[in-house]
């Protein structure tokens, strides 16, 4: 079976929708790629008070907000003036000037949690040994292998803006053109 995708604008949500918003996702609505690219940010925060007003469901991996948090700070780090840069990532998570961010982040964490249950990966379920095998060609990104599995297990919609997916079977909704089938 083969991917089944949509452009988030086209789809009708349903009560009985159950969601996955990828990490890329919350940093077009609570991020500094929103600030970038507003229309796409406009179209995500438009998903997302769609699928509440029906009362679907969204649900939340820790993997996603990890992700989320950890991409967040690192935009912000490699946004920084060269000059007023601290040599390397660490360094910055280690300093006075990390901790207004962090606290930044945090609200904005606390902000995807009041919107979504969270679920759990079932990692005991997929067969991580042919996730890494898939890993080590090159040709997928771990985590998205991770968070399709997560999708396909629990029947969840994908809404992403990511075009790494090529997850089998997996129901995508996108703001991203190039993964739109033509």
């Amino acid at each position: 079976m083969s991917n089944k995708v949509y452009h988030v604008n086209d789809y009708q949500f349903r009560a009985t929708d159950a969601v996955l918003f990828d990490a890329n996702v919350w940093l077009y609505i609570y991020g500094v790629q929103g600030d970038r690219y507003p229309n796409t940010r406009a179209t995500y925060i438009l998903a997302l008070r769609r699928i509440r007003s029906v009362q679907g469901r969204i649900f939340l991996d820790v993997l996603v907000l990890s992700e989320f948090i950890n991409a967040y700070s690192r935009f912000f780090y490699n946004s920084l003036p060269p000059a007023t840069r601290l040599a390397d990532f660490k360094s910055f998570r280690d300093s006075d000037q990390f901790k207004p961010l962090a606290a930044k982040i945090a609200r904005k964490a606390e902000k995807i949690l009041d919107k979504c249950d969270l679920t759990e990966s079932g990692l005991t379920s997929v067969n991580l040994r042919g996730i890494v095998r898939e890993y080590a060609a090159g040709e997928s990104d771990f985590n998205d292998q991770m968070l399709a599995e997560l999708c396909k297990t629990k029947e969840l919609i994908l809404v992403t803006h990511d075009t790494d997916f090529s997850g089998d079977n997996l129901t995508i909704l996108t703001a991203n053109r190039r993964l739109l089938p033509e």
